[in-house]
């Protein structure tokens, strides 16, 4: 198809399947550096509780965002599946229904931004020092989500077919544009947190213009003439039928990661903003492993489409290896630097360092000792979805709901802020159960049998 894509149907399933996830970790890398950015600017010239009112949109924006990004995931598998079965009749309609789906999503996410942030915000019991700052950046952000849309669509669409670099160029250049709008709405016009907002904001809209731009002009799969454009409704539905049941999952996770922020804001903006800056560094410690999972998916859309079904098994076993040690590694470093790492974040001279540090000690601590049941549940999970089969993927996500539910509730109300630490682990550890069944009894491929 193009020098640039990867076929992953052959060769040796590991191989493939590292050099595919290389760019996106180092996409997911540049990506992490332009958020951590906001924090540290905001953190060290606005002080911890402008850190808070950031963090506190966190469980909120993906809420918000859950929907349109479990849609890619339809996108990913649509797309992957056809140009495994070298089908490019049927890849010019994933891509056209892609863009379709995408743009009604963006403005729909256009809408409940604007008219939700502030009531999801005062749902959520948001300290009042910290709530105004809080509902203009998620109204900001979520408002002016198109660019992330249309840009996470045209990622999946490159992934699909074996090309995870291009969507790492444009992620740099987001990243490093990011970084320079932050200073300067920031430090040299004073605009605070929606300072913030908008160099986002800025940066992920002319990124997604110019990889959409650019894999036209590069990829003669991607150049869709006229009749390609006609809405394709077997695709759309297709699209639908696996990112709507991901994206409704995401959403029952995000209703989770909302209540825990609700019993989180109980505790004051010291423990909002010590789970925030903890939070972050778990994802940028996780971040790794959750994009080796999303390459399996794709090498398992792929196969699917080319009937290998038994590679899909094998590229399974050798990845969770690597899981598996990235975890441990991973939680090695928490528990040797994870000082170091909150002190980056937070300014020695923040009147409210001496509180927030050990609180973002102890979540960091706990959440840490589990890192190897976040990362099996994203590969279990991220597999199952990249073959079409999202119904236990979402029962998963039932049992991880109700585990974060239930026990941020009754553990904080029986050991404080400390049980809370305890509510989202516990969820990765009860979530990834029937996702594991489902994948070694095998019952995935009787399903994916019948797909392919």
């Amino acid at each position: 198809m193009n020098a640039k894509t990867i076929d992953m149907t052959a060769g040796p399933p590991l191989k493939n399947i590292v050099r595919f996830a290389l760019p996106m970790m180092a996409g997911a890398l540049f990506q992490q550096l332009y958020n951590i950015a906001d924090m540290l600017i905001v953190g060290n010239i606005l002080g911890s509780r402008a850190l808070a009112s950031i963090g506190v949109t966190g469980s909120a924006t993906f809420f918000a965002m859950a929907l349109a990004t479990g849609l890619t995931t339809g996108y990913t598998a649509a797309a992957s599946q056809s140009f495994g079965a070298k089908d490019t009749s049927a890849l010019r309609a994933s891509v056209s229904s892609t863009l379709y789906v995408a743009a009604v999503s963006a403005v729909l996410l256009s809408i409940a931004g604007f008219l939700g942030a502030e009531p999801l915000m005062r749902l959520l019991g948001t300290p009042d020092d910290i709530i105004t700052d809080a509902v203009t950046y998620m109204r900001l952000c979520i408002g002016f989500s198109a660019g992330t849309v249309f840009f996470n669509a045209a990622s999946s669409l490159l992934r699909a077919v074996g090309d995870s670099r291009t969507p790492l160029i444009f992620l740099i250049v987001a990243s490093v544009l990011s970084a320079l709008l932050d200073f300067l709405f920031i430090l040299i016009f004073g605009m605070g947190v929606e300072g913030a907002a908008v160099a986002t904001i800025i940066a992920q809209t002319l990124s997604a213009a110019a990889c959409i731009v650019y894999m036209r002009k590069r990829f003669d799969i991607f150049k869709l003439k006229l009749p390609d454009l006609k809405p394709h409704m077997p695709t759309i539905k297709k699209i639908l039928r696996i990112g709507l049941p991901v994206g409704f999952q995401s959403l029952l996770l995000a209703i989770g990661d909302v209540t825990i922020t609700g019993v989180i804001n109980s505790h004051g903006p010291d423990v909002v903003a010590a789970y925030a800056t903890g939070w972050r560094i778990t994802m940028f410690a996780m971040m790794f492993s959750m994009n080796l999972a999303m390459a399996h998916a794709v090498f398992a859309g792929q196969n699917l489409g080319a009937g290998s079904l038994d590679r899909i098994k094998q590229g399974f076993r050798d990845t969770i290896l690597v899981m598996v040690a990235l975890s441990f590694a991973m939680t090695a470093v928490i528990y040797i630097f994870g000082d170091a790492l909150l002190l980056f974040f937070i300014s020695s001279g923040d009147a409210h360092i001496d509180a927030v540090v050990p609180l973002a000690r102890g979540y960091l601590r706990v959440s840490s000792a589990f890192y190897i049941f976040l990362g099996a549940i994203w590969l279990y999970n991220f597999t199952l979805r990249g073959i079409g089969d999202v119904a236990v993927p979402f029962i998963s996500g039932l049992m991880e709901l109700a585990a974060k539910i239930g026990l941020s509730i009754s553990l904080s109300y029986i050991f404080g802020y400390f049980g809370i630490w305890f509510a989202m682990p516990v969820g990765w550890v009860l979530g990834v159960i029937p996702s594991a069944v489902r994948f070694h009894t095998g019952g995935w491929r009787k399903l994916a049998e019948g797909m392919g």
